[in-house]
C-alpha cells in the first residue's frame, strides 16, 4: 500500500506537459523567455532548481486556463520584477537608456570617427612640403 502511495505521489508532483502540443509549445517558448531568480542568466526550461519547477508548472497552468503571453509576462514580471524576464520591457527614460541609449552610442561613435577622418585630411591639403636648402637651422647660441 505504501508502494503504490509514493508512486502516485512522485507521479502528480512530476511536471507534465499539456495535452495539447499547441498549448505545450507556447509554454515552452514562455519558459524559454522568463529568467530562473535562483540560477543566474537561465531560463527556467534549463534549470533544475526548485523554484524554476513551480514556475514551469505556473506557467503550464496559465496557459492552460487561457492566459495570454503578454497576461503570463505580466504576471511574473509583478511577482519578481522586470529582471525575471529576458526582454524587460522599454517604459519611461529607464527603457530609453537600456534600449537607445547604445544605439546613439554607436552612431555618435561613428560620426566623431568620420569628422575625424575628415578633418584630417583637411588639414593634410594646406601643408606644403618645404625643400631641404629652404629650411633654416636655428642657431644655438
Amino acid at each position: 500500500m505504501k508502494f503504490i502511495l509514493a508512486a502516485l505521489l512522485v507521479m502528480f508532483a512530476a511536471e507534465g506537459q499539456l495535452a495539447d502540443p499547441k498549448d505545450e509549445a507556447r509554454a515552452q517558448d514562455l519558459m524559454r523567455e522568463i529568467r530562473c531568480v535562483a540560477c543566474e542568466n537561465e531560463p527556467i526550461s534549463n534549470s533544475g532548481s526548485d523554484i524554476a519547477a513551480d514556475m514551469r508548472e505556473r506557467v503550464r497552468a496559465m496557459v492552460a486556463e487561457g492566459q495570454s503571453d503578454a497576461e503570463i509576462r505580466s504576471w511574473f514580471a509583478e511577482r519578481y520584477g522586470d529582471f525575471v524576464l529576458f526582454r524587460p520591457p522599454s517604459r519611461g527614460i529607464g527603457g530609453f537608456i537600456l534600449w537607445g541609449l547604445p544605439f546613439l552610442l554607436l552612431v555618435a561613435g561613428g560620426l566623431f570617427g568620420f569628422f575625424m577622418v575628415a578633418r584630417g585630411r583637411r588639414s593634410d591639403r594646406g601643408i606644403e612640403p618645404v625643400a631641404p636648402e629652404d629650411a633654416s637651422v636655428p642657431s644655438s647660441d
